[in-house]
């Protein structure tokens, strides 16, 4: 107990170094700057059944780096993927410390491609919103306005349709509702959509061994499902669980963002509410990365590309496996 008291007093005061010189890196868009679980309590490192392992603040990179929405780990490179709502992959190594994250290493970009092997523009085209990965099978990307599902066996070459009619599952789709979460292994799939689940029409669909396929009508907690939140992404743990990345935004409150968890069996947990005062910003990704017996799970923040928001990378572990 000591010795874990004394670890968090010291990431906090590295928290706090970096918080008050964040003002010298203000002009270089290349610094990755360190951000606490909560900023009116730099020693807090757990929420709801969550510890907090770190986070970043990523600028521009010079790479005009911005707009991640989903985000998958890639155990194979030790890296993190993303995409971007421009049509870009983002890959990213995380640099941690005794799990803790506290910066990144290499970072690269590029553009996906159409199937004509242009690179894709133009928000009706290129608005890329979802990922997920198949070991044997490829990069699946989802896309919103004109809403269909690529599959990219390298993220820097040519796609193929999936043949997934997303109209005839979730119809009526609306063009900027599209699909924003996907996810699956070997035993279960999920994809859901950006909107409010509603009377007789579900958000999410979620299929367990190709077996059966079933409407889930997917709800944040009651503290962001009141803000309007919707699902932004989704990951799915090694038992087939479905870990849901909810995001709010209101004037009066700001941004919120939840996570939570849904069994092969239905059952549903609630893992973690942000509000400020923590740290939170307009989360789009979110990433399961399993390694034994520890879970951990990666958030990351799309900023529109505007300077009145942020990107922000975020790491978490689960106190107990669902």
């Amino acid at each position: 107990m000591m010795r874990a008291t004394w670890w968090a007093i010291a990431f906090a005061a590295l928290v706090l170094a970096l918080a008050i010189s964040a003002h010298s890196w203000a002009q270089n868009d290349t610094e990755v700057r360190v951000v606490p679980l909560d900023s009116t309590d730099l020693a807090r490192q757990n929420i709801g059944k969550l510890n907090y392992l770190g986070g970043v603040q990523i600028p521009r990179m010079g790479q005009n780096i911005g707009g991640l929405s989903g985000l998958r780990w890639d155990a194979e490179s030790g890296q993190l993927i993303a995409i971007t709502d421009d049509a870009r992959w983002v890959r990213m190594t995380p640099t941690e410390l005794n799990s803790q994250l506290i910066g990144l290493g290499e970072l690269s970009t590029g553009s996906l491609l159409g199937i004509d092997g242009e690179p894709l523009s133009g928000k009706a085209a290129g608005d890329s919103e979802s990922l997920s990965h198949y070991p044997d099978f490829g990069w699946l990307v989802g896309f919103e306005r004109d809403h269909r599902i690529w599959v990219y066996e390298d993220l820097s070459g040519l796609p193929e349709s999936s043949g997934i009619d997303l109209d005839e599952l979730f119809r009526p789709i609306e063009p900027n509702s599209g699909l924003e979460a996907m996810a699956g292994n070997e035993f279960a799939e999920i994809l859901c959509m950006e909107r409010k689940a509603e009377q007789g029409r579900a958000n999410c669909r979620y299929a367990l061994n190709e077996a059966s396929t079933r409407e889930l009508s997917a709800e944040p907690p009651k503290a962001i499902s009141d803000l309007g939140g919707v699902p932004t992404d989704a990951d799915m743990l090694d038992d087939g669980t479905a870990l849901i990345l909810f995001r709010s935004w209101s004037r009066a409150d700001g941004n919120g963002a939840a996570i939570v968890a849904y069994a092969a069996d239905g059952t549903r947990t609630e893992l973690a509410t942000l509000r400020p005062p923590l740290t939170v910003d307009n989360f789009e990704g979110l990433a399961v990365r399993e390694e034994g017996d520890r879970t951990f799970l990666y958030i990351v923040s799309d900023d529109n590309f505007s300077s009145s928001q942020r990107t922000l990378l975020m790491k978490f572990e689960l106190k107990e496996r669902q």
